[in-house]
């Protein structure tokens, strides 16, 4: 398999050496799938314990993951000393229904280190105190810490980030910085290896492949830790026709295409059922940088947006009263029932009014309105420093003149029409039309308190935050501590070399067929297939009838149209290999949604946790008491059993 294949099929010559054939073996004692946010601290964390740690990244770890292209803000930092709450007064808000976010001992895992990971960060390098007292005076800042906070300025839950431009940068400082961790860059995790080879045995390592050279690896672990995505992206793309239409946006990154799910899945790890992890959301196509242009849901907030007439959109507080000033926008709900980060008001944009007439479109971020630090805070902190916003916006409109203090940026409105508390809202944000059903699958894969899946030796982080980089952040050291304590007391597992020929003989398949008459399939049709199957058998409206379609129309694909894939080169075949982790995604989401729809026809379990596994070609379905991590063998408080998971890292053991 060398440089032969490409004579005569690419129009110029592949810029890497090929080199299919060379095998590498990496041992360690812990294998960090990912190295985003969570990956990276996972990897820190780990070496610092005194094991041989490797980090494997499918991109480049200074633009990987949710922190990849920068953070403008660090939210949910709860468990810092000036929030107004504890991360357990948290937890039981979310318990008493107060709040969107679901919680459990994941939830809280996150929240108590996400002020002890920023700690970390800022010993790397990164900034996020007002230094050089530029902010002195304005509401957002604490004189006494110099911090600066986000959104709530009353519960100081969300701290903004001054070089959050480069927050993987810094990451990626700490973890060079440990001798007992390795990096390997470009290199796509493939498969989980089982001890023995036994399906169902613990977790001893896995395989991957470079995307750049075609390089084949077997790493040889203790743990395994798959931190392959903070903020589910995958789903987009599970329903997405075309990705190309989508433009810049967030949540269609198109590396996170559902590894980790898909490994962890056929390791027959357990996942909370669909509606547990399931959201519906609307996805625009032809999609401008989300957070970019004068979008006040979050990086912009709070700024006034005005009509083509200069007349200003009302914020009101959840009660749908009017608020009279920009100070009153960022202060707490006054009734108590949102402790989220996130204050009580929003932007209430009349849709009947648009229609009317009395409202011109379109509408304009008005920041040459807004009292100067806000201002200030919002085109230099936030848009300067957001992953989206920094390159495509920030640096590009600062070229080319743009003046905040002069200037106004268009804010899209665009339909469907949503409701909210009963009045009928225009859709802020991406404009176009189509509407695509996606979940949050990475959320789904149930950990312990050690954050170790059902299967031995495999833990996950990150995967179940729902706000990114902070929870994120934090899961991930604290699985990296778990991981690394179990590593010092596993003993080696024995790789299987015909589990590892096997998975050889698939990966490399679609390059060896290349050029036979059957190879016809390229990477996008073979993803583009499977978002059909998904878009007709997994939409808003579900039956089992119509979700075992799905599955058999899935099941077709990869018998048939998977078996005719080729791979001009080795970025082409992680392509591939990508597009079958997307089949696998989309497979999990049928057999959740087929779980849900049983569970709801039974009636008889209600009030306990659904979990589903993957185990011999069949769907497992197991159910475990309400709160089941507080019950025995557990500790019946959330800090009994944090304190006890901790102690060996506190003791330094």
């Amino acid at each position: 398999m060398g440089n032969d294949l490409f004579n005569g099929v690419t129009p110029s010559e592949w810029p890497y050496p090929i080199k299919y054939d060379k095998e590498n073996r990496i041992d360690v004692d812990v294998l960090v799938v990912g190295g985003g946010v969570a990956g990276a601290m996972a990897g820190i964390m780990a070496a610092r314990r005194g094991v041989k740690v490797a980090v494997v990244e499918k991109s480049h770890i200074d633009i990987s993951g949710s922190g990849g292209a920068g953070l403008d803000h660090y939210g949910m930092c709860i468990s810092n000393p000036d929030c107004s709450y504890t991360p357990e007064e948290f937890i039981e808000a979310l318990e008493g229904g107060r709040s969107f976010f679901s919680g459990d001992h994941r939830m809280y895992i996150q929240l108590k280190g996400t002020w002890d990971s920023i700690l970390e960060m800022e010993k790397f390098g990164l900034r996020f105190r007002d230094e050089d007292d530029e902010f002195v005076g304005a509401p957002f800042r604490d004189d006494k810490t110099k911090i600066m906070y986000a959104y709530d300025y009353g519960s100081k839950s969300t701290i903004k980030i001054r070089s959050g431009a480069d927050f993987k940068k810094y990451l990626r400082i700490g973890l060079v910085n440990e001798k007992n961790a390795s990096i390997f860059e470009r290199v796509m995790i493939t498969d989980l290896l089982t001890d023995g080879g036994k399906d169902g045995a613990r977790i001893v390592g896995a395989t991957g492949v470079n995307e750049e050279t075609g390089e084949f690896y077997v790493f040889s672990a203790k743990s395994v830790i798959i931190c392959t995505s903070g903020v589910s992206m995958q789903g987009t793309q599970t329903w997405a026709f075309n990705l190309e239409m989508f433009g810049n946006g967030y949540r269609n990154d198109p590396r996170c295409t559902g590894d980790g799910v898909a490994m962890a899945w056929k390791a027959g790890a357990e996942f909370c059922s669909e509606e547990q992890f399931g959201q519906s959301h609307s996805t625009m196509p032809f999609g401008w940088p989300w957070y970019g242009i004068g979008n006040p849901d979050n990086t912009w907030f709070p700024c006034s947006i005005v009509d083509n007439n200069g007349k200003e959109m009302p914020w009101v507080d959840f009660n749908g009263t009017p608020l009279k000033s920009v100070d009153e926008r960022p202060l707490p709900d006054k009734g108590g029932r949102f402790m989220s980060g996130y204050p009580g008001s929003r932007l209430y944009i009349d849709a009947e009014k648009i229609k009317s007439g009395e409202y011109e479109l379109p509408l304009w971020a008005d920041l040459a309105g807004m009292p100067e630090y806000e201002r200030r805070c919002i085109w230099g902190l936030m848009v300067g420093n957001e992953g989206r916003t920094r390159t495509a916006i920030y640096d590009y409109f600062n070229k080319a003149g743009f003046n905040p203090e002069r200037d106004m940026l268009q804010c899209p409105v665009t339909t469907p029409e949503i409701y909210q508390d009963g009045r009928k809202d225009f859709y802020q944000g991406e404009p176009g039309s189509a509407k695509v059903w996606k979940a949050d699958t990475l959320k789904g894969v149930m950990t312990d308190w050690n954050q170790m899946t059902n299967v031995g030796g495999l833990f996950a982080a990150g995967m179940e935050s729902q706000q990114g980089g902070a929870p994120g952040i934090a899961s991930g050291g604290y699985a990296g501590n778990r991981a690394a304590e179990y590593a010092m007391n596993a003993s080696k597992g024995n790789i299987s070399e015909s589990q590892v020929a096997k998975v050889k003989e698939r990966v490399y398949a679609p390059v060896k067929r290349l050029g036979e008459r059957d190879a016809v399939v390229n990477w996008k049709e073979l993803a583009m297939g499977m978002n059909r199957v998904m878009q007709q058998d997994c939409g808003d409206f579900r039956s089992l009838a119509l979700c075992k379609h799905g599955l058999m129309w899935l099941d077709s694909i990869k018998k048939h149209e998977m078996h005719q894939t080729y791979a001009r080169n080795p970025h082409e075949l992680v392509r591939v290999l990508e597009s079958e982790s997307k089949i696998t995604v989309a497979e999990v989401y049928l057999h959740l949604c087929i779980a849900n729809l049983k569970d709801k026809d039974s009636g008889g379990n209600s009030g306990k946790v659904m979990l589903n596994k993957f185990v011999d070609g069949e769907l497992v379905t197991t159910y475990k008491e309400d709160k089941w991590w507080l019950k025995p063998p557990y500790a019946p408080t959330y800090l009994e059993n944090y304190e006890k998971c901790i102690a060996l890292e506190k003791e330094g053991k």
